[in-house]
């Protein structure tokens, strides 16, 4: 029983089971609190890349592109609403401010994605782009 008390008070043993310990809470912190923030900082900066790069076909709705357009566009803009809200679930510690804020973005972004067969929908659906970034807090350039 006094080897066990000589391995713990051991410089050599402390210094490893220190280097252990620090080890494993920094990947504890990586895994559970820096991976999905970044996760969610990639998603936002995705729907604001999607959002300009069809801003001609959210603002025109039901014009004469061709179909196949609308519905690439329509399942891209679904497609980054659910990946929003999966990623903002993953988030240890959230506000209840920012939290009302993803859940209104995700849910303007399936309403883009409904309206893209409807004519007459291009304020509505300028102004849910311009509440989208609000919300999400994506500066304009």
């Amino acid at each position: 029983m006094s080897w066990l008390l000589n391995l713990f008070q051991s410089i050599v043993f402390q210094t490893v089971m220190s280097g252990v310990l620090v080890f494993v809470l920094s990947e504890v912190i990586q895994k559970f609190f820096l991976e999905p923030l970044q996760r969610y900082k990639e998603v936002i900066g995705e729907i604001d890349n999607q959002l300009k790069f069809y801003a001609n076909v959210i603002t025109n709705p039901g014009n004469i592109l061709p179909s196949e357009i609308y519905l690439e566009c329509s399942n891209t803009l679904r497609k980054l609403s659910c990946e929003l809200e999966a990623i903002y679930k993953q988030i240890p510690f959230k506000k209840l401010e920012t939290r009302r804020k993803v859940s209104d973005a995700a849910g303007r972004l399936i309403r883009l994605s409904n309206n893209l067969s409807r004519q007459g929908e291009a304020l509505h659906n300028s102004g849910d782009m311009d509440e989208i970034r609000k919300n999400l807090n994506i500066p304009e350039l």
